[in-house]
């Protein structure tokens, strides 16, 4: 994969960011403990949002993003209708997508989840890179 989506709005928010993740991670310093206590709270909201849209299965996270691939792909096969945490890749653009529905006709719609209070515009760029045919 070339690109994934946070690194995309990593580089919308700070281009020089973007290029030392992707190219120096050594000089970018850890996560402080607001960080990773922000990333906690991501992750109780997302588990909170699954329950949403009940009967779903989550895709196993592993650093493997083509296994990841192949369990989204199984899942859909097997008829899912919500697919937590299903991935893809297109032209080396790697999305992971909140919560996947599918729908009987064959449509699908995306939601993605945030911890905030607000709309903010950084949102749009994550969830445009969603929008694949």
């Amino acid at each position: 994969m070339n690109l994934s989506k946070s690194l995309y709005t990593k580089g919308i928010q700070c281009q020089k960011a973007l290029w030392l993740k992707k190219y120096n991670k050594e000089v970018l310093s850890l996560p402080d403990d607001s960080a990773l206590t922000r990333f906690e709270t991501g992750n109780e909201v997302g588990d909170l949002a699954c329950k949403l849209f009940p009967n779903g299965v989550e895709v196993t996270y592993t650093k493997n993003f083509d296994e990841m691939i192949a369990q989204t792909k199984k899942l859909i096969n097997d008829g899912i209708k919500y697919i937590y945490e299903a991935t893809f890749s297109f032209n080396g653009i790697l999305v992971l997508v909140d919560v996947l529905e599918i729908h009987e006709d064959g449509e699908v719609s995306i939601y993605e989840v945030k911890s905030s209070s607000s709309v903010k515009d950084i949102y749009v760029h994550d969830t445009s890179i969603l929008k694949f045919r």
